[in-house]
């Protein structure tokens, strides 16, 4: 075989792959569209009391008091975020004199280290605390959004838990605070 021969050969053979590669199809028909989905949407967090504070002697000796606070958690706008802390400040005369934290490793181990798109869910927060001199409580959440990764938090105001009541039933609060559904 002469060298003109072998590169005729190998351009013919190119060339057939070559359409062969092309479906070689009829076409005529309508193209498919192909649709962009929706654009996600920015998660939007509210955070209100759902009920009373309830305070309680704490069985840790380490600790005066474990409280529940119960709090209703919504997101509005179909986005979804993931819940990053609780955390739990006591003020005197505009002084912070207590906090207490709930971090991520223990909100994702009771459940709810995701707030989902549209949802609406009730969490009781148990905190631990020795001041019993305070005139203010601050409690604020933490999140990041899942579209762009955005760091918000979100205050729980004082004023929509509907009491600050003492209960004479001793209760437990880790030192990393726990989490439950809320009652």
């Amino acid at each position: 075989m002469t060298k003109t021969g072998f590169l005729r050969r190998a351009a013919t053979a190119l060339t057939l792959v070559g359409l062969s590669a092309c479906g070689g199809g009829g076409g005529g028909g309508t193209p498919t569209t192909v649709s962009t989905p929706p654009p996600t949407p920015a998660a939007t967090i509210t955070a209100v009391g759902a009920g009373a504070i309830v305070i309680h002697p704490s069985l840790d000796t380490r600790f005066a008091f474990a409280l529940e606070t119960p709090m209703r958690i919504t997101e509005t706008t179909g986005g979804s975020a993931d819940w990053n802390f609780a955390r739990f400040q006591l003020f005197l005369s505009g002084k912070e004199v207590e906090r207490n934290e709930i971090g991520s490793d223990v909100i994702r181990a009771a459940g709810y280290g995701r707030i989902a798109a549209s949802s609406n869910q009730v969490v009781t927060a148990v905190f631990r605390a020795n001041s019993d001199d305070f005139d203010r409580i601050d409690i604020t959440l933490g999140f990041s959004d899942l579209k762009d990764a955005r760091q918000f938090t979100v205050a729980v105001p004082g004023t929509t838990f509907t009491d600050v009541t003492v209960s004479l039933t001793p209760m437990f609060a880790p030192p990393n605070g726990t989490l439950r559904a809320g009652r």
